[in-house]
């Protein structure tokens, strides 16, 4: 008897638009909590010029990490993903990242723990979080152009 499996795992967009959500609403909460804990929003309380220079001073400084760091881990990612042929799902979904990525996501998020858990005023953890948030935002781009580009004869 004949097996009529056929390999069912996702495609090349879908896994870039998995990572290109998860880099978006990531950067999109950090960033807004960043500016939650850093101006006092919604109250507008601290708009002097001290705030706007050091808010400005994380986002350029988050923009360039964007481009240095994570801009390389997202082409990584996305030439890992023309590689894939994984049929489970949450298996693809790993590999696509990747024991680096990967690392560098726990990296983050233990930071972020580790800055919550030793009492870092919310000031401080406003500014990491405008920088780290602009970061993600800036390099999801890459993901979302990737995802438009049409897929070579042996992806489609």
């Amino acid at each position: 008897m004949e097996s009529t499996y056929k390999q069912s795992g996702l495609t090349r967009r879908q896994h870039l638009w998995i990572a290109g959500s998860l880099w978006t609403l990531v950067g999109l909460g950090l960033f807004s909590m960043g500016l939650v804990f850093w101006f006092k929003f919604p109250y507008l309380g601290l708009l002097d010029g001290q705030h706007l220079g050091w808010g400005a001073a994380a986002l350029s400084l988050g923009l360039i990490k964007g481009k240095l760091i994570l801009d390389r881990t997202a082409n990584r990612v996305i030439n890992r993903v023309e590689m894939l042929q994984e049929p489970n799902p949450f298996k693809s979904i790993f590999q696509m990242f990747g024991v680096k990525t990967i690392a560098l996501i726990v990296a983050m998020m233990t930071i972020g723990i580790g800055l919550r858990r030793a009492g870092v005023s919310f000031e401080v953890r406003g500014l990491i979080y405008i920088a780290v948030g602009a970061a993600l935002l800036w390099s999801c781009r890459r993901y979302w152009i990737a995802s438009t580009q049409v897929p070579t004869a042996e992806e489609a």
